[in-house]
């Protein structure tokens, strides 16, 4: 049997190589990846030309209030409004990413349009107004659809309410 000795000190290095290796790969060493990108806006399907209506979107605890709103306005099957209600973050992130008919006309919130919703609907040249049918039910209606989409200003005159237009909230809202 032959035996090698390895000199104290390179036995040492070595592991002090393989600690300092294993520590590199360790879980949790590094922070984890910052998201500097701004939020797409979700997949909120688009709906069929032929049932597009007044397409409304956001908060599900307002189906309720449009469904209401929807059932007192006369319009005709072309004009039905729509709540794709995915919630309300994600309703101000499709209603905020353009206008004309490949964008919601309105979205339904269950709280104030918040500083950084305002700011992306601006720098998309967005203009808008705010209905408030109570505590905590808001609907924002975008100022450019209410004439160039068929059926969103009839709608809107059906609730019988003055809307008002919208300024920047400030950065706590």
């Amino acid at each position: 049997m032959i035996r090698f000795s390895a000199p104290a000190g390179s036995l040492a290095l070595a592991l002090a190589a393989a600690a300092l290796l294993a520590g590199c790969q360790m879980p949790g060493s590094m922070p984890p990846p910052q998201q500097t990108a701004a939020l797409p806006p979700p997949a909120v399907p688009k709906p069929p030309p032929e049932a597009r209506g007044i397409w409304i979107v956001g908060s599900p605890a307002l189906r309720g209030t449009v469904d209401q709103a929807a059932a007192k306005y006369n319009g005709g099957p072309d004009t039905k409004p729509h709540l794709d209600a995915r919630g309300t973050a994600a309703g101000f992130r499709s209603f905020c990413a353009g206008v004309g008919l490949d964008h919601p006309d309105m979205v339904a919130s269950d709280r104030p349009i918040s500083a950084a919703e305002y700011k992306r609907c601006r720098s998309a040249g967005i203009t808008l107004t705010e209905y408030d049918f109570g505590p905590k039910r808001f609907v924002y209606v975008k100022d450019s659809h209410m004439m160039a989409v068929p059926g969103v200003n009839d709608f809107v005159t059906s609730w019988s309410q003055s809307g008002k237009p919208v300024s920047a909230p400030t950065a706590g809202s």
